[in-house]
């Protein structure tokens, strides 16, 4: 009979080999889950990268929107002060305009002895009201104003203040004319002195 050794028994080769196999699938495992593990970190950190980058791109593109919208904002504030200075620029011409426009009527009627009590402007239209020291120093003023502003004057209505002769009798009167270039607006003239031709 063989020498029997129990070292070298079949059934604890097959034993080792399996425990050598099943140690070697263990350390395939465990070097598996340690380059998972590796590529979930670098997934994680590629992740992390990528978040930062588009938070600041992010960030980017809100300053940009926020800046846009300082723009649009300082555009539109110039232009309303742009429409602001041009109405105010139209208002001060307007009112140089009818600065002048006064002051002429009230020389002009001061030295064609006219007492002036009203004058409005409204849509385009003058009315005048005032005295005259005879019809015939009205009727003259009407028409030397007329010719002055080359601007018809029109007579409305004409009064005869007192009872008596009518070519020495002093008369209410009022006038009108189309004027489009002054804006509306009523002056009591009562300050006008009456100055005799």
């Amino acid at each position: 009979m063989a020498d029997f050794n129990l070292l070298h028994f079949p059934t604890l080769d097959r034993q080792e080999t399996w425990r050598r196999q099943w140690h070697s699938g263990w350390m395939g495992v465990a070097f598996g889950f340690v380059l998972a593990g590796c590529w979930v970190q670098w997934q994680i950190i590629e992740t992390d990268k990528l978040q930062q980058a588009l938070h600041e791109l992010q960030t980017r593109l809100n300053e940009r929107q926020r800046q846009a919208q300082l723009h649009q904002q300082a555009a539109k504030r110039n232009q309303a002060l742009q429409q602001q200075w041009t109405q105010l620029t139209q208002l001060q011409s307007r009112q140089h305009v009818w600065t002048l426009f006064q002051s002429s009527l009230l020389e002009d009627a001061q030295r064609l002895g006219l007492s002036l009590q009203r004058l409005q402007v409204e849509a385009g239209r003058i009315d005048i009201q005032g005295q005259a020291p005879t019809a015939q120093a009205m009727s003259h003023a009407l028409q030397h104003l007329s010719e002055r502003w080359g601007q018809p004057l029109r007579l409305v209505s004409m009064e005869m203040m007192s009872v008596g002769d009518a070519a020495l009798s002093p008369v209410s009167f009022a006038w009108q004319a189309n004027w489009p270039g002054l804006g509306d607006t009523v002056v009591p003239l009562t300050q006008a002195k009456q100055v005799k031709p």
